[in-house]
C-alpha cells in the first residue's frame, strides 16, 4: 500500500502536467483577416499593421487591395495598431469568444493626417507613391548602415542624383531648395540639410514641383514650378537632440573642423551648424558673389554673349563616397561658415521659423582657356592664362511668421535681409590671333570690390468664405537691392597689326557703380465654386521694378594721373512694369483634374538717361494675351500623367539696356540698347511617372519645350581701330527663332529585394540658337546627348557596391558660320564602394575616370580620381569613427570644359583641389523619446480646396468590441 501511494505521488504530477498540456495544446487557434480603407473607401497600400496579445507583437502590411491577414491566433482579446505614412495612427481592442472559425474583422477606416503640405503628401504609400506634382520616398525601404547622412539615402532614390559637390538633380532637374516637415531649413540651402542630416531620423523624402504658397491654396498651379525636397521626421524622433562633431588634419597643411547640433521637443527644434576647413567643402550656398562688369579678354566677350547656346561641362574628380574632404569646385578654397535654424509652434495658432547664416570663402583659381571667335570669312583665337583670388563674405537672415487666428483666415510674413561683401583680384596674359597670323599679346588686370544689402519680406493672406470652396488670397512682396561697386581695370598689349606693328596699347580705368533696384509685386485671386468639383479663379498681377544706374569712368594715366571720362559716365534709370488680368477654369475629380485659362498682360518698359548732362528718354510697350492649360490625371497611386504649358515675359538686363559703352578692356567693348523689348516665353511641359508596385520597377520621363519671341540675343562686330587694333563690339537686339527642347528619363529595376538595383538614365537637347555675326543672323544647332548606367550592389549589410558608366555627346553646328561647327564627347567611369568587415572596420573607395574627345589639343585632359579611406568605429552604437582617408591618390584632378555662346566657342581648364591625405575623428550622440504630437500642423496647405482643416492626430486606446 505504501509502495502504491509513493508511486502516486510521483504520478500526479505528470497527469496534472500532462493535462495543462494538453490544455494548451487543444486551445483554439483560428485566422483573423481585415481590409484597411481610407474615408473615400479606397484601399490604403502597404500600410503597417500590428497584432498585440498580451506579450506577443506579430507585424504584417496590407498589400495592394489593402488586405491583411494574421495565422493561427490564439488569442480572442487583442489589440489593433494600423499606421500609414499621410493617415493618423488607429488603435482598436477587440475581444471575442474563443472558436475555431476564421475572424474576418470589419473594414478598418483610417482618416486623413492633414499636414503643412497636406495637398501633396501622399496616403498609403508602397516604396514609390506619385501623385500629381509629388513623388514620394518611405526612407526605411532604403537601408542604410549607422551614421549615415540623408544625402546617403538620396543616393539610392530612383530618378535622384547627388553629384561630386553634393547638388541634387530629380527627374533630371536640381533641386533648389530643401524642407523639413514643410518648413525652409537654414533658408532651403540644399547641401545644409542633406549632409547634416542623420538618415536615421527621416519618415520619407518628397520630391515637390512647387508653385509657391499661393498656389496651394487656390489649387491652379501655373507658371515654372520649383523643384524642392521635403524631408519628414519620424514620429518617434520629434522629440531628443543629436550632435555630430569632426576634427582632421592632413598633410599639405589641410584641416577640417565641424559641428552640427540639432534638438527636437515636438512643436519647437533649434539647429546649429559651424564648420571650418580648406578643402573646398561649403555648407551654405549664397548664389556666389555679384557686381556689375569684371573680368576681361576673352570672358568679357562671355559676358556679353546672348540668345543661349547650351554646352556641356566634363568635370573629373570629386569624393562621393568620403564626406567632409575633398570638394570638386574649381581652384582651392578656405571656408568658415556658421548658421542657427530655429522653430516653435505657440499654440494651434502661431508657427515661428527662420535661420541666420554666415560663410566667408576665399577661393583661389588658375586657368587656362582657348577662345574661337568665328566670323563669316575669319576666326580669331585667343589663349588665355589666368590667376584669380575671389574672397566673399555672406549674411542672410530669413524669417517667418504663421498666424491662423480662426479656421477662416490665415496670414503669413516672410522678412528677409541679406548682405554680400567681394574682392576680386586676377592678372591674366593672352595671344590673340587672326586667321592664323598674330594680331596681339598683352595682360589683363583688374581689382573689383563691391557689396550688395538686399533687404525685403513678403505677405501672404488668405480668407475662407462661408460657401465651400469660396476663397480670396492676396500675396505682395517687396524687395530693394543694392550694388556699390568699385572696379579697377588694366589693360596693356602690343598690337601686330596696325600702324606698321607692335604698337603699344594702354588702357587703365577705374570704374566705381551704384546700382539700385526695388521690386514690388502683388497677386490677388479670388475662387468661386461652381458645383462640387468646378470653380472658376479670377486673378489680377501687378509688378514694377525700378533701376537706378549710376557709373562714374576715370582714366588713369601710367604716370597715375586721374581724369573724369565725361562720355563713359552715365545716370541711367528705367523700370519694368507689367499688369497681368487672368481668368482659370478647373475641374478636380478624383482621377484627374485640369485647368485652363487666359490672361491678358500689357508691360511697359521705360527709362532716361544722362550723359555729359544730355538727358534722353526712352519707351517701349508690349501687350501679351497669355493662355495657360494644365492637366493631370492619376491612374493609380503609382502611376500618373501631367502635361502643363504656360507663357512669361523677360525684361532685358542692365548690361543689355546700358546705353554707355564699357570699354575698360578696349578690345571688347560692350554696347547695351535702350530701345530693346522685352522677350516671351511659351514653355510646354508634360510628365509621366510609373512605379510598379509589384516588381518594384521604377519609370520618370518628362519632355519640355519652349519657344521664344522678341529673343534678345548678341551681334559681335569685329572692326579695326587704327588705334588699338582689332575690336570686337558685342551689341544687343531682339529677333526670333530660338526655341529648345529637352527629354529625359530615369528606369530602375531592383532585383532580389533591392539587393540589386540598375539604373538607366538619359537625355536628349536641342537648342536652336539665334545670335549675329558682323550684322548677319547665324543660326546653331546644338545637340545635347547623354545616357548613363548605374548599378546598386549590396548582397548583404557588410558589402556595397556602385559601378556607373555615362556617355556624353555634344555638337554644334551653324548656317552663316562654317568653321564654327564642333563636336565634343566624354565617357565617364564611376566606382565607389563600402566593405564592412570585424564588425566595427569600414573600407571605402570612389573612382572616376574620364575620356574627353574633341576638345582643343593643349587643353584635353582625362583625369583617373581614386580617393580611399579606412574607418575604425568604437563603442556598441558605433558613435565615434576614426579615419584615415586619401584624396585623389594619383594627382590628376582637374576640370575641363566648353561653351558655345553665340559665334564663340571657348575649351577651359581649370585647377582643383589635388592629392592630400588626412587624419580625422567624428562623434555622434542622439538620444530620442518622441512620440507623435498632439497638433495641428501650420501652413497653406491646411486650407484644402474642398475647404476642409487640419486634421488632428488619432492617439491610444479605441473602440472596444463585445462579440
Amino acid at each position: 500500500m505504501k509502495q502504491i501511494q509513493t508511486n502516486m505521488k510521483r504520478i500526479l504530477p505528470l497527469i496534472i502536467g500532462f493535462f495543462i498540456s494538453y490544455g494548451a495544446m487543444a486551445q483554439t487557434s483560428r485566422d483573423v483577416s481585415g481590409v484597411v480603407k481610407d474615408s473615400t473607401g479606397t484601399s490604403v497600400i502597404a500600410a503597417t499593421v500590428k497584432f498585440i496579445a498580451g506579450k506577443d507583437t506579430i507585424f504584417t502590411r496590407t498589400d495592394i487591395d489593402g488586405k491583411f491577414s494574421f495565422k493561427g491566433v490564439k488569442s480572442s482579446t487583442f489589440l489593433i495598431t494600423v499606421s500609414s505614412l499621410g493617415y493618423q495612427a488607429l488603435n482598436k481592442r477587440f475581444l471575442y469568444k474563443d472558436a475555431e472559425t476564421p475572424l474576418v474583422l470589419d473594414p478598418i477606416t483610417l482618416k486623413a493626417e492633414n499636414r503643412m503640405l497636406g495637398e501633396v503628401v501622399i496616403s498609403g504609400t508602397p516604396s514609390v507613391t506619385i501623385k500629381e506634382d509629388t513623388i514620394v520616398y518611405r526612407a526605411s525601404d532604403y537601408p542604410l548602415r549607422e551614421n549615415a547622412l540623408a544625402e546617403d539615402l538620396l543616393k539610392k532614390l530612383p530618378g535622384v542624383e547627388v553629384d561630386q559637390n553634393g547638388n541634387v538633380t530629380a527627374q533630371g532637374k536640381a533641386v533648389t531648395r530643401v524642407r523639413i516637415n514643410g518648413k525652409d531649413f537654414f533658408g532651403g540651402d540644399v547641401r545644409t540639410a542633406t549632409q547634416q542630416l542623420p538618415a536615421d531620423i527621416l519618415e520619407s523624402a518628397q520630391i515637390i514641383d512647387d508653385y509657391g504658397d499661393q498656389a496651394n491654396l487656390t489649387g491652379i498651379r501655373n507658371g515654372d514650378p520649383e523643384k524642392i525636397l521635403n524631408f519628414t521626421i519620424r514620429a518617434d524622433k520629434n522629440k531628443g537632440y543629436f550632435a555630430r562633431g569632426t576634427l582632421g588634419g592632413g598633410n599639405k597643411d589641410r584641416y577640417q573642423g565641424s559641428l552640427t547640433a540639432n534638438t527636437y521637443n515636438n512643436t519647437e527644434q533649434f539647429s546649429f551648424i559651424g564648420n571650418l576647413n580648406n578643402t573646398n567643402s561649403s555648407v551654405f550656398n549664397f548664389g556666389g558673389g555679384g557686381g556689375f562688369g569684371g573680368g576681361g579678354g576673352g570672358a568679357r566677350v562671355q559676358t556679353a554673349g546672348g540668345g543661349g547656346g547650351g554646352g556641356m561641362r566634363f568635370m573629373g574628380g570629386g569624393g562621393g563616397g568620403i564626406q567632409g574632404i575633398g570638394g570638386s569646385s574649381d581652384g582651392l578654397t578656405a571656408v568658415g561658415s556658421i548658421g542657427l535654424n530655429y522653430r516653435k509652434d505657440y499654440g494651434k495658432k502661431i508657427s515661428s521659423y527662420g535661420n541666420y547664416s554666415y560663410s566667408n570663402r576665399d577661393n583661389d583659381v588658375l586657368s587656362n582657356q582657348l577662345q574661337q571667335n568665328n566670323f563669316q570669312n575669319s576666326l580669331i583665337s585667343t589663349d588665355q592664362s589666368s590667376i584669380k583670388n575671389l574672397i566673399n563674405d555672406n549674411h542672410r537672415f530669413n524669417w517667418n511668421l504663421e498666424y491662423k487666428p480662426d479656421s477662416m483666415n490665415f496670414i503669413k510674413f516672410s522678412p528677409s535681409f541679406s548682405y554680400g561683401g567681394s574682392t576680386d583680384v586676377g592678372n591674366s596674359s593672352y595671344i590673340q590671333s587672326d586667321n592664323g597670323r598674330l594680331s596681339s599679346d598683352g595682360t589683363t588686370l583688374n581689382n573689383t570690390v563691391s557689396k550688395n544689402p538686399n533687404f525685403g519680406a513678403n505677405i501672404l493672406f488668405n480668407h475662407r468664405l462661408q460657401k465651400r470652396g469660396r476663397n480670396i488670397s492676396l500675396f505682395v512682396s517687396a524687395n530693394n537691392a543694392k550694388t556699390k561697386q568699385e572696379d579697377d581695370q588694366l589693360t596693356q598689349y602690343i598690337n601686330y597689326i596696325v600702324n606698321g606693328g607692335n604698337t603699344a596699347v594702354y588702357r587703365n580705368q577705374e570704374l566705381y557703380d551704384n546700382n539700385r533696384n526695388s521690386n514690388i509685386n502683388a497677386n490677388l485671386s479670388y475662387n468661386e465654386p461652381l458645383s462640387a468639383t468646378t470653380n472658376l479663379e479670377f486673378n489680377y498681377n501687378h509688378s514694377t521694378t525700378n533701376y537706378k544706374n549710376e557709373r562714374e569712368t576715370f582714366d588713369i594715366t601710367p604716370a597715375g594721373a586721374s581724369t573724369f571720362n565725361t562720355t563713359l559716365s552715365n545716370d541711367f534709370d528705367y523700370s519694368f512694369s507689367t499688369n497681368r488680368f487672368g481668368v482659370n477654369y478647373r475641374v478636380n475629380q478624383k482621377k484627374y483634374n485640369y485647368s485652363f485659362g487666359l490672361s491678358a498682360q500689357p508691360n511697359v518698359l521705360e527709362g532716361s538717361s544722362v550723359v555729359m548732362g544730355v538727358t534722353t528718354p526712352n519707351r517701349n510697350t508690349g501687350f501679351n494675351l497669355i493662355p495657360s492649360a494644365r492637366y493631370s490625371y492619376n491612374f493609380s497611386r503609382t502611376r500618373a500623367i501631367n502635361a502643363n504649358y504656360f507663357g512669361r515675359a523677360n525684361e532685358p538686363t542692365y548690361i543689355q539696356l546700358q546705353p554707355t559703352p564699357d570699354i575698360s578692356n578696349p578690345q571688347y567693348p560692350v554696347y547695351g540698347n535702350p530701345n530693346l523689348g522685352a522677350e516671351f516665353s511659351h514653355i510646354l511641359n508634360f510628365r509621366y511617372n510609373n512605379f510598379n508596385f509589384a516588381s518594384g520597377d521604377v519609370l520618370f520621363f518628362n519632355l519640355t519645350g519652349n519657344f521664344t519671341e522678341n529673343k534678345i540675343v548678341s551681334n559681335i562686330v569685329r572692326k579695326m581701330d587704327p588705334a588699338i587694333g582689332l575690336v570686337q563690339e558685342s551689341r544687343y537686339l531682339n529677333t526670333d527663332g530660338y526655341f529648345t527642347t529637352n527629354a529625359f528619363y530615369n528606369y530602375s529595376k531592383p532585383f532580389q529585394e533591392k539587393k540589386y538595383v540598375f539604373s538607366f538614365n538619359g537625355s536628349a537637347n536641342y537648342i536652336n540658337n539665334i545670335s549675329f555675326t558682323d550684322n548677319v543672323k547665324n543660326t546653331g544647332k546644338n545637340w545635347i546627348f547623354s545616357q548613363g548606367l548605374n548599378m546598386q550592389i549590396n548582397p548583404n549589410k557588410n558589402f556595397e557596391l556602385n559601378p556607373g558608366l555615362r556617355y556624353s555627346f555634344n555638337s554644334n553646328s551653324n548656317d552663316a558660320i562654317t568653321n564654327n561647327n564642333t563636336k565634343v564627347s566624354t565617357y565617364s567611369l564611376n566606382f565607389s564602394s563600402k566593405v564592412y568587415f570585424l564588425k566595427t572596420w569600414l573600407i571605402g573607395s570612389d573612382f572616376s575616370k574620364s575620356f574627353n574627345n574633341g576638345y582643343s589639343s593643349s587643353l584635353a585632359v582625362n583625369p583617373f580620381i581614386i580617393n580611399t579611406y579606412l574607418e575604425k568605429q568604437f563603442f556598441k552604437d558605433k558613435r565615434a569613427t576614426l579615419r584615415l582617408q586619401g584624396f585623389d591618390l594619383l594627382d590628376e584632378n582637374t576640370s575641363v570644359s566648353r561653351s558655345v555662346t553665340g559665334n564663340v566657342i571657348t575649351d577651359s581648364q581649370s585647377n582643383r583641389l589635388s592629392r592630400y591625405v588626412m587624419l580625422s575623428f567624428t562623434m555622434r550622440i542622439q538620444k530620442f523619446s518622441g512620440k507623435q504630437p498632439q497638433q495641428q500642423q501650420m501652413g497653406p496647405g491646411m486650407f484644402n480646396r474642398s475647404g476642409g482643416g487640419p486634421g488632428s492626430t488619432g492617439g491610444p486606446g479605441g473602440n472596444v468590441v463585445f462579440n
